[in-house]
């Protein structure tokens, strides 16, 4: 059986959303989930990801899956881009990579609420560059309705259609909430073992 770590979103733990709902349901279609807490305040996706792999280390990648949701999500990508795991599941990966702050549609104000120092954390980071260093499968799931109200985390569709062990996944009728009915169904349908 394989063990599915679970990061959270961004300054949440498990009871700020019904995560036992989600985590329920993964269990539910065959694995072991292990919720992993993240110290958010004052840090930045380097502390995330170091924190994030201390609890990785005591499992074999091969028999792991990573999944996280939001920043949660960047954690876990970031990790499984030096260390590759059974598959990465990529619930809601936020827009934070240089290719999105940059963008010319990015809506800045997002910005100046998480502070500079995480800013200067992700302008670092190349989704371009680090998604060519992962090889496992990557299910990127995003509601439809969370990418009607922030088109700007849409534009790695793209991407992903080109890349063979890629897939998106679109709840439909989901906001950006992992623990949603219409979120947890489409990761159910796109789970089962």
């Amino acid at each position: 059986m394989k063990t599915v770590l679970f990061v959270p979103g961004f300054q949440e733990d498990i009871s700020s959303r019904d995560y036992v709902k989600t985590i329920k349901a993964i269990e539910q279609s065959g694995y072991k989930v292990k919720f992993v807490d993240i110290h958010w305040l004052r840090t930045t996706i380097d502390n995330w990801v170091e924190e994030f792999n201390a609890v990785y280390d005591a499992y074999d990648p091969k028999d792991t899956i990573l999944a996280g949701f939001s920043y949660g999500a960047m954690t876990v990508f970031m990790s499984a881009a030096n260390r590759n795991p059974a598959e990465l599941w990529l619930f809601s990966l936020s827009p934070y990579f240089i290719e999105d702050i940059e963008n010319d549609s990015f809506n800045q104000s997002w910005l100046k609420s998480i502070g500079h120092r995480r800013v200067d954390a992700f302008k670092k980071l190349s989704f371009s560059k680090l998604i060519k260093r992962i090889t496992s499968k990557i299910l990127f799931f995003y509601g439809d309705l969370e990418l009607k109200k922030w088109p700007d985390i849409s534009y790695r569709e793209d991407v992903i259609r080109k890349l063979p062990m890629m897939k998106i996944r679109i709840a439909i009728g989901a906001q950006h909430d992992v623990t949603s009915d219409a979120y947890i169904d489409a990761i159910k349908e796109e789970i089962r073992i």
